[in-house]
């Protein structure tokens, strides 16, 4: 192996100066030359020791001696990765230099070579002994670089590296190859040289005979493409964005130092397929917003729904992670919740992606009231909110995947599977299960990154920081919600076409006049009430709707469809008794859509009645007093509905 030595002529770099070992002194201490001046300074042994063990002096592995003037480089790679056949030939020459140099005052000629060469050959049985010239050659390159690397032969170095092709070809070939993938991402190379022989015949028409550039052969071209880096072949084919994503490396991502310092938010749509409390029908793949704390990987809160992802939906996550966790209600038989869910508080930073529900200004001003850092990454980056990117994965692939009903990630994995025939979770028994896989299973797993299990950590981290919460459950339902500025005046305020009025009211309105703008503060899953800010005051006013009948436990999503179906008609949405009367028509919509073929209309008719994790059996609240005989409008037989969806999932979990 190559290195450093205290030998005369040895050169070597210390403090980035160069200098050359000229000669020892009786007393130990070594003269050494500057080579770009030749100053002459005396060193003691301990103290170049000294400053190599530091890092102060590098041996210089070219040129390094005065016994030669070979600079070729040499072989750096383990010896291990030669070839038998290279390793073979190193011995060899590694034999014949030995037996030459314990020689003193040797004299390469062939008269003094020979019998030396020859005896070295007769101790390894070598048939063809190399030349005086070979020998010399060898010893000359090993006295150079002092390291036995120097006698690999270097046959892999042989030839030029440089293209040879015209430097026009060359251009017309970068030009060929970005309209070619740029017509199509699969491009072949005979596409690409279909282009590039178009190129050069148009430049060859206007140049002169003498001046032609030559066609390269198709497997030129082969081999010119063989060139480019994998990173540009990516970027021409797929963008810039894929190529730096399945092309960098990995590094160590934001790092935390406490629990809930740092909480990342994501949607993502279940692998998974629900069926419907009472038709039993299935309703479509419930869509998870999850909260995930950095530091120990645990799931803080999160919000199931069959709607689209919306700011409500992460307003209801983010409730759900502040709260206190309390035992899940018991829907599965003989399936218990082993260990408590420790996991609460306001966190310090949410980070998010850029999703249009995120962009919001209710977001905002929630984290503003709460003191939560909002934090958004970089567009379509999603590496910077990896921890819970990667445990939305670990959801699909390692729990939903298992659960009969799956959907799998990629289409064409189902074979002759049906999900939706398969289905029998509803989304009740869904949220047992999940909370079950959530604090038994995943929490109770060694992680990788961490080395303990995140159940650990959080406990670990409970050990530096105790979480903290809102004044009361009031004071948190008056911060965490939609938004809006409205007019205070005497007929009260009016939010989403409901009127609401209450006797607090009076005194904003004599404090400041009608048409005050208040800030109200409402829940988009219950319209019966909301939360009034005045200009001045520290705390909001509870108003409830005036009319409760309608607007009582009503969603944003129900108040909506009712308006439009009504402004289509031409009624004025201020008419009590057109309201119920639409009201009750949504309701009978949603039954039938409940039974319809569809799985697509089943999905919209589950996101109108605001089936949630929260609200696992809503209804529309007049459905109670429609007829029941709307459900009998579904297609399954009688059969299909011998064994309640609750028995197959357990056979299901005993065949696990």
């Amino acid at each position: 192996m190559p290195g450093f030595a205290l030998l005369r002529g040895t050169t070597f770099k210390w403090d980035e100066t160069e200098f050359r070992i000229d000669r020892f002194q009786p007393n130990g201490d070594i003269l050494l030359e500057r080579v770009h001046d030749g100053y002459i300074t005396s060193v003691t042994r301990e103290r170049l020791l000294a400053d190599y063990t530091e890092g102060r002096i590098s041996s210089r592995r070219i040129g390094a001696g005065t016994h030669g003037t070979d600079v070729s480089p040499i072989y750096t790679r383990p010896l291990s990765e030669l070839p038998p056949r290279v390793q073979s030939e190193l011995a060899r020459r590694w034999h014949y230099v030995q037996s030459i140099m314990g020689s003193d005052g040797l004299v390469f000629t062939p008269l003094v070579m020979k019998p030396f060469i020859a005896e070295a050959a007769r101790q390894i049985g070598d048939t063809d002994p190399p030349s005086v010239t070979s020998v010399y050659r060898w010893y000359s390159r090993y006295r150079c670089h002092q390291d036995r690397r120097a006698l690999i032969p270097r046959t892999d170095r042989r030839g030029s590296s440089a293209l040879r092709q015209d430097p026009d070809i060359l251009r017309f070939l970068s030009e060929a190859m970005e309209e070619a993938i740029n017509a199509s991402p699969r491009a072949t190379a005979q596409s690409i040289y279909a282009r590039l022989v178009a190129k050069i015949d148009t430049a060859n028409r206007q140049r002169l005979a003498t001046e032609q550039l030559k066609r390269p052969a198709l497997r030129s071209v082969y081999r010119m493409l063989e060139r480019v880096e994998v990173y540009d072949q990516v970027r021409l084919r797929e963008g810039r964005i894929s190529a730096d994503k399945r092309l960098r490396l990995n590094k160590t991502g934001a790092k935390s130092n406490s629990i809930l310092e740092r909480v990342e938010v994501d949607h993502t749509p279940l692998d998974l397929f629900l069926i419907d409390e009472r038709t039993w029908l299935p309703l479509g793949r419930p869509t998870l917003t999850a909260v995930v704390d950095h530091f120990s990987r645990m799931l803080l809160g999160y919000h199931l729904s069959f709607d689209s992802p919306s700011t409500a939906a992460v307003m209801a996550a983010l409730r759900h992670a502040i709260l206190p966790k309390v035992p899940t209600t018991p829907v599965l038989a003989n399936l218990t919740v082993n260990h408590p869910w420790p996991c609460y508080g306001c966190p310090d930073a949410l980070v998010v992606d850029n999703g249009f529900e995120f962009h919001s200004k209710d977001l905002e001003s929630v984290c503003l009231d709460l003191g939560t850092e909002l934090f958004f990454c970089p567009k379509r980056q999603p590496r910077f909110k990896g921890v819970v990117e990667r445990y939305l994965k670990t959801i699909n692939y390692f729990f939903a995947h298992q659960l009969p009903g799956t959907s799998f990630a990629r289409f064409h994995q189902r074979g002759d599977y049906d999900p939706q025939k398969h289905a029998v979770l509803t989304l009740a028994e869904f949220k047992h299960v999940f909370e079950k896989w959530v604090i038994d299973i995943y929490a109770q797993q060694i992680h990788r990154t961490l080395g303990v299990t995140p159940y650990h950590k959080w406990e670990e981290g409970l050990i530096r920081r105790t979480p903290g919460l809102p004044v009361d459950l009031l004071d948190l339902q008056r911060r965490i919600g939609l938004t809006a500025e409205r007019a205070l005046r005497r007929d009260g305020i009016w939010l989403n076409g409901i009127r609401y009025c209450a006797d607090e009211l009076q005194s904003l309105l004599n404090a400041y006049g009608e048409g005050v703008r208040v800030r109200v503060v409402f829940d988009p899953e219950d319209l019966g009430r909301i939360q009034v800010w005045g200009p001045q005051h520290d705390s909001p006013i509870a108003v409830l709707a005036v009319d409760q009948g309608y607007a009582d436990k009503l969603t944003m999503r129900q108040n909506e469809l009712v308006r439009s179906q009504l402004r289509e008609r031409g009624i004025s949405t201020e008419n009590k008794d057109a309201l119920e009367r639409a009201k009750y028509e949504l309701a009978k919509t949603v039954e039938d859509l409940m039974a319809s073929r569809r799985q697509r209309h089943r999905r919209q008719a589950a996101a109108i009645r605001g089936i949630t994790s929260s609200k696992p059996l809503a209804e529309v609240e007049v459905v109670r007093r429609t007829d029941k005989a709307a459900v009998a409008k579904s297609r399954r037989s009688e059969s299909e509905y011998e064994e309640p969806p609750i028995a197959r999932y357990a056979s299901f979990r005993v065949k696990r």
